[in-house]
């Protein structure tokens, strides 16, 4: 009935997995869970490797890391039953009732249940990721955190390979299913984001999402006018100031990093960061 997916690299996954189980087992279903490591060459593998001996459950360890959606896409089609659920390895169920809520909702193509952050605020460096989670992807946005599809559809139109590292390779995955008409059903059941990263790791990150957003944009895969950065930036561009704005990122670059690793991070300068990494590349080009 249910194939369980979860794509990880150097996180701990027994807890999620053993909460999966626990509700899978409450509500009576045949179900596997998938846990592929990418590449990732951590002791925490000797950890995740005990879950082989839960039933129904496989962790497997890929020899090199093939990237976020190559990931899915291999998971997708080694998965043996019609219902996929993919998870992000650093979430937990926010509620007991999470498989069940997806159960009731097995009719639709593709639900996505949402994603919310933890009450516990963290401290410097990690204060940043928290405050993204709480104050961006839990409020608006699809993304590949938790969401269900049938395997038919995926096998139909997987993740795009030619992204390999982090950033908008969801994005692009759903808008694919927009274009094909297929329903991404919204419902209330979210997962908890705990894989709170440290303000250098998430700088690395967003960098990167830039990067695959730039690539995105200069082959035309995505629709200009849906993405608030790329229409700040050409309104930029025609008022021709598009390289000061890079320039004064450049020169702000310390003092931001400086904010961003400190206990008060601010969502707003986070944007500007954003913005002004993307002039940085675009003026390049």
């Amino acid at each position: 009935m249910l194939s369980i997916l979860i794509p990880t690299y150097d996180y701990d996954i027994t807890k999620l997995v053993k909460e999966l189980v626990k509700q899978c087992n409450t509500c009576k279903i045949h179900f596997e869970i998938l846990v592929y490591n990418d590449g990732s060459k951590s002791d925490i593998n000797l950890k995740n490797k005990t879950i082989n001996s839960i039933q129904n459950c496989i962790f497997v360890e890929l020899p090199e890391n093939i990237g976020r959606s190559a990931i899915r896409n291999l998971m997708g089609t080694n998965a043996n039953y019609d219902h996929l659920l993919f998870l992000d390895a650093d979430v937990l169920p926010y509620n007991k009732n999470f498989i069940e809520n997806y159960l009731k909702n097995l009719i639709s193509p593709v639900v996505f249940g949402g994603l919310t952050y933890t009450e516990d605020i963290p401290r410097k460096p990690n204060k940043l990721r928290w405050l993204y989670t709480k104050k961006r992807e839990s409020i608006k946005g699809i993304h590949a955190s938790n969401f269900l599809i049938k395997k038919s559809i995926f096998l139909l139109y997987p993740f795009d390979i030619n992204l390999t590292k982090y950033g908008y390779e969801d994005v692009l995955f759903f808008n694919l299913l927009t274009e094909k008409n297929i329903e991404i059903k919204k419902i209330n059941n979210p997962v908890v984001h705990y894989g709170n990263d440290d303000a250098v790791t998430f700088l690395v990150k967003t960098e990167q999402g830039i990067k695959n957003l730039i690539f995105l944009t200069n082959r035309n895969s995505i629709r200009k006018e849906s993405y608030k950065i790329i229409k700040v930036y050409d309104f930029l561009k025609k008022l021709k100031i598009d390289e000061v704005i890079s320039f004064i990122f450049r020169i702000s670059k310390p003092l931001l990093k400086k904010n961003f690793n400190s206990n008060y991070p601010s969502i707003f300068l986070y944007d500007f960061y954003r913005l002004g990494y993307f002039c940085s590349i675009k003026t390049k080009q």
